[in-house]
């Protein structure tokens, strides 16, 4: 099966709104039980589309904990994306190309991948999974880019963390040589 076909199969089983809303939940507490968020200096996570797992619980709980957050930003016409850091007072705003809120494109609020504190969560949605860790994203390739822009002796000491629900985990996912596995999903 092709990564498009996976992509239009996928679609059909998510599941209805109150499921995922429950859903939600059980998946941000079983993050926020494990080790890696735990012991996390810094936690990027991303504003849910209306198909995707809803981390406002997650972020919530590492705001209150006094965690540093991050939520990424899209650079328009680019096929890159940035990461901001993000308070409880950060304004979101919804943009019109995708639809979801994103932090202001502050510069003195820019997380650069070069510069990520050893035990940094990262949080990376997805299409589909396998349960090894393969991702398949949404064809845009905006996780991938960020991604390999962290440096390859850092790559070992930060956690990549594939959320979906248990409708999108599959057996097998196409994957090409500039596609990250995940150390951990979650689902």
């Amino acid at each position: 099966m092709t990564k498009i076909e996976l992509r239009k199969q996928i679609k059909t089983l998510l599941p209805v709104t109150e499921i995922r809303k429950s859903e939600s939940k059980r998946i941000c507490n079983a993050i926020i039980q494990s080790n890696e968020y735990q012991t996390a200096p810094l936690i990027l996570l991303y504003m849910a589309m209306d198909d995707e797992v809803d981390l406002k619980l997650l972020n919530d709980d590492a705001l209150n904990r006094k965690k540093l957050v991050g939520l990424p930003r899209i650079i328009p016409q680019s096929g890159l994306m940035d990461f901001y850091y993000a308070t409880a007072q950060t304004q979101l705003k919804a943009e019109a190309s995708y639809g979801i809120k994103e932090p202001e494109a502050l510069a003195e609020n820019l997380i650069n991948p070069e510069n990520l504190p050893d035990g940094t969560l990262i949080i990376v949605p997805g299409r589909a999974f396998t349960k090894d860790g393969s991702r398949l994203g949404r064809g845009k390739g905006f996780y991938d880019r960020w991604l390999s822009k962290i440096p390859s002796d850092k790559k070992n000491r930060v956690h990549l963390f594939g959320v979906c629900f248990p409708q999108q985990i599959v057996e097998s996912i196409p994957c090409d040589e500039h596609d990250f596995l995940m150390n951990k999903v979650v689902y």
